[in-house]
């Protein structure tokens, strides 16, 4: 298949700037996902690497050769949408086989690429359906297909799954892992949904208000968060993100929470000083029960057999969520305290950027 590499990507809409230098290297064979919310420039990007959107300014190489002048079809890459775009009247094969028509390749040739491609695709004995007479997930499937036969360098994937219902996309987001490592190819996909990047990605690229504030693969964004914002788009139910007040600055970091609660941090606090206004990221599965450390009030309590959810405040109305074991004793409109780990917390600063942590364990003060 081929690399990818965007260097300097610059995009303004009239006086409205929408991606602000964006450089990134894709590896060939590798499935990056672009995640971030509505509005972050996700999707703008994608069509500028498929040819579809013009960069203001920036360069687009793939596989070694500057595509960033090249008409789409001459990019060597294929283009899946949210949207299926199949037409009604043919059937899934000649769906799929569309785009080989278009080419003129010869009818053995065709044959032979639609044929591989729904055997991929689970679809050989629909290939004389019509698009009307398949549920929403072979749909998709016969809009991937027809992307497949082109024999693309990179396939691109704008929000495929958004269309389908909660179960599909679960089963949808297997399909299209083994999807990729059967063809071995180079995979770029554009979600708002942080579980199908954790899910499916080999790296993560964590779009915000046109920037990438953070690449890397999802453990390292899970663990590692560079900035407040990484940390709370990435990971299910929401990273906790607690107020706190420096109170020392030595080799740990002493702070105290929104409510009273004193904590001492591994993290490096270069430019952090005493009287500081920090903020505690604390993620959900990382509490446990105890008889010290955090009082949570929990408000509503969410028994969904394995884990249960409880959500609630702390401190001056601080919200918190804990996910603790599904026979958890629990209860909404009473109090709860909660153990943490030290370790197992990041600290932010006035800026949103992340305190590097030491490899030191502490323990809640």
């Amino acid at each position: 298949m081929a690399t990818l590499d965007l260097n300097a990507i610059n995009k303004s809409f009239g006086a409205a700037k929408v991606l602000h230098d964006i450089s990134l290297a894709i590896e060939d064979k590798e499935f990056v996902v672009f995640v971030g919310p509505s509005g972050c420039g996700k999707s703008t990007l994608l069509r500028i690497i498929a040819g579809l959107e013009e960069a203001t300014s920036g360069g687009i190489i793939i596989d070694g050769q500057d595509v960033s002048a090249a008409h789409p079809v001459d990019r060597g890459i294929s283009m899946v949408f949210q949207s299926y775009a199949l037409y009604p009247h043919l059937s899934v094969y000649e769906n799929i086989a569309f785009p080989l028509r278009v080419q003129r390749l010869a009818k053995g040739d065709m044959d032979q690429r639609v044929h591989k491609a729904a055997e991929i695709l689970q679809l050989t004995d629909k290939l004389q359906l019509k698009p009307g007479q398949l549920s929403g997930g072979q749909r998709q499937r016969v809009a991937i297909g027809r992307s497949i036969v082109r024999n693309p360098k990179v396939f691109l994937f704008d929000e495929p799954l958004s269309n389908l219902d909660a179960a599909l996309r679960g089963d949808m987001r297997v399909e299209l892992s083994q999807l990729h490592s059967e063809l071995d190819a180079t995979m770029v996909y554009v979600t708002h949904d942080q579980v199908e990047a954790m899910t499916m990605a080999d790296r993560i690229v964590v779009l915000n208000g046109g920037r990438v504030e953070q690449f890397g693969t999802p453990m390292e964004l899970y663990h590692h968060p560079a900035t407040k914002f990484v940390a709370s788009f990435i990971g299910q139910p929401n990273m906790n993100l607690i107020p706190a007040t420096v109170l020392e600055t030595g080799d740990l970091l002493t702070v105290e929470l929104d409510g009273g609660h004193k904590m001492a941090l591994p993290v490096d606090a270069n430019g952090v000083r005493k009287g500081d206004v920090v903020e505690v990221g604390i993620r959900p599965e990382h509490v446990s029960l105890g008889d010290s450390g955090l009082d949570i009030s929990v408000r509503v309590l969410e028994r969904l057999g394995g884990v249960s959810i409880t959500y609630g405040t702390i401190g001056n109305g601080h919200r918190f969520c804990a996910s603790l074991p599904g026979d958890a004793p629990v209860r909404e409109g009473r109090n709860l305290t909660l153990s943490v780990l030290a370790q197992d917390c990041h600290v932010f600063d006035a800026n949103g950027d992340v305190l590097r942590r030491k490899s030191a364990p502490a323990l809640v003060a």
